[in-house]
Formats: structure tokens, sequence, C-alpha cells
């Protein structure tokens, strides 16, 4: 990578998928840290992006276009990483369910460098978060709860884990905070 920030690549995303009129918000380290006392360094940008299967082909095509190389990559749920060697990676992350679309369309407005972006909400990104149930979110997890343990709607949060079969997280994320 030469030259580009995180914000650049972020932004750039973010105008392809504004012009497309897809739905979409911040989501991963970056969106963290917009609910946490103390930032963390990330290397990349996750996107959530509501995209119907049908237009999957014409986003990648308008990203090509764009620059970017778009490679479908399967890890916990379906993604479309993006690399340009100006800029860092990208991980779209495509909503496959009603849940995921839901929480895109109820993302809160941030200021980003000027701009303003969607982002997850701080209960919606635990809920990813815990659904995903990565090692390495841990602490994000722990930095979000203890930041916003009074502000947080524990009930929607238990609500989405309980749908999910996944609620025992909920109190484990808890114990490491």
């Amino acid at each position: 990578m030469t030259g580009g920030s995180l914000t650049d690549a972020l932004l750039g995303v973010h105008d392809v998928l504004a012009a497309a009129e897809i739905s979409h918000a911040l989501c991963g380290g970056l969106a963290a840290n917009l609910y946490r006392d103390e930032v963390r360094a990330t290397v990349d940008v996750d996107i959530a992006v509501a995209v119907a299967p049908a237009r999957v082909v014409d986003l990648v095509n308008r990203f090509e276009a764009e620059g970017w190389k778009v490679e479908p990559y399967w890890r916990q749920g379906e993604q479309l990483r993006l690399t340009r060697s100006d800029l860092p990676r990208i991980d779209c992350i495509l909503a496959t369910t009603d849940y995921e679309r839901k929480a895109i369309d109820q993302a809160v407005p941030a200021r980003i460098e000027g701009h303003e972006l969607s982002v997850l909400t701080p209960e919606d990104l635990i809920v990813f978060k815990l659904i995903t149930w990565r090692a390495r979110d841990y602490e994000a997890l722990a930095a979000i709860i203890n930041s916003r343990v009074e502000r947080l709607d524990v009930d929607y949060i238990m609500g989405w884990l309980e749908q999910f079969s996944v609620s025992e997280r909920w109190d484990r994320a808890r114990g490491s905070s």
C-alpha cells in the first residue's frame, strides 16, 4: 500500500455505494473506535452492505471501474474483499439476514473527517461481534461495553442474541470487560 489512508479508502468505497444507492454502514474496528474511550489501531475497513443478490455483479463492476480488485471472501459470512495498491483493504460484509439489513437501516450518522457516514449503532456493533465471536473482537467488545455500559439497550442486544442462540456470549463478553 502506498499513499492513501483508511479514511481515503472508506470514502472511496462509500462514494461507489452511495452512487449505486446501496445502503451501507461502517462496522468493525473503525466503528468500534467511535464507541470506546481509547482508540485502537486497525489496518482495514469493514462496511456492512445491504445489496440484493441480483445487484452484486453490477456493484463489482462499479468497484472495478474505480480501480478496486474485487474478490469474494468467505469466512463467517459472505464478503467482497476490495484491494488497491494505493489504499488499505476494505471488506464489504454482505447482509444476508433480516437482522443485518435492519442493523444497516437503523445505522446512525457520524462525522468522519468532515464527511457524514452511516455507522452501526453500538448495540448492533456488539451483536455483530458477538455473533461472529472472533478472539480478536474480545478487546473491542470489552472496550465498547465499558465505555457505554449505562447507555446500552441490553434488552435489544439480548433479544437478537437469543434469536441467534448465542445469548451466553453476552455474559462472557461482560466478564471480560
